[in-house]
């Protein structure tokens, strides 16, 4: 029987499109790195809010977790989301005084990281309606909502980009999204400090670390390739 023969010039096409596809996924990549701009803007978030000390406490970070949450829906309390295709980091927001859950988490996580915590983004989609994970990331106009957990010394805490909230429970430990999303599907039983204001925190969804957008305008080329950060996307398989 005769060996069908695979073309070079194929082999070369086909790995010449994979790099170049490659190097459009990694060119359209939401930059999570702090620029000098950002620095600018985040000490104005920071103005009356004192340093944490360097011999920190779990109590500490909580406290000073809480004072920055507050800082950012202070000066953005508007709920009007900042433009498609337009940036959308600390001086924005500082500059139009209004944003949406997705606007004001990518403020407070770039502040957090600033002062030297570990953030994830995360974005979640209700399946209430759908009952499936996958219809409720292809659906347009699924419920949602945009938040950041942040790393403390006892664990993972969800902070609210919309309310005056964080995820403890009544003895003030942190609870982590995979907790609340258990706990939302009936799985586990959360004793909470204070009752989450939202409602999609409390019906069952899914979440997706490190996706900032489905449809790829929030960000930097502002094409259609979904804003996402791989690093913080590879957190939903570790």
């Amino acid at each position: 029987m005769k060996k069908l023969k695979t073309k070079p010039y194929l082999l070369i096409s086909l790995g010449g499109a994979l790099i170049l596809f490659v190097a459009f996924l990694a060119y359209s990549e939401v930059d999570n790195s702090l620029t000098a701009e950002d620095h600018l803007y985040i000490a104005k978030y920071l103005e009356d809010i004192p340093a944490i000390p360097a011999n920190r406490t779990y109590e500490n970070e909580i406290d000073i977790i809480i004072q920055i949450q507050n800082s950012v829906l202070s000066k953005a309390a508007h709920k009007n989301a900042l433009p498609l295709g337009a940036k959308r980091e600390p001086k924005d927001l500082f500059t139009a005084k209004a944003g949406l859950c997705y606007d004001r988490s990518r403020v407070i996580e770039k502040i957090l990281r600033s002062i030297g915590f570990k953030t994830r983004h995360v974005s979640i989609y209700s399946t209430k309606q759908t009952h499936s994970s996958i219809k409720s990331l292809l659906t347009p106009g699924v419920a949602s909502h945009a938040v950041t957990e942040v790393l403390t010394q006892k664990g993972w805490l969800v902070v609210d980009s919309n309310h005056r909230w964080v995820s403890m429970d009544s003895k003030n430990n942190p609870i982590s999204m995979a907790q609340i999303r258990l706990s939302a599907a009936g799985a586990a039983d959360i004793a909470w400090n204070q009752i989450p204001p939202n409602k999609k925190y409390m019906n069952p969804f899914i979440y997706v670390y490190g996706l900032y957008s489905r449809h790829g305008q929030f960000y930097p080329p502002y094409n259609f390739i979904p804003d996402v950060n791989y690093r913080e996307l590879v957190s939903n398989i570790l």
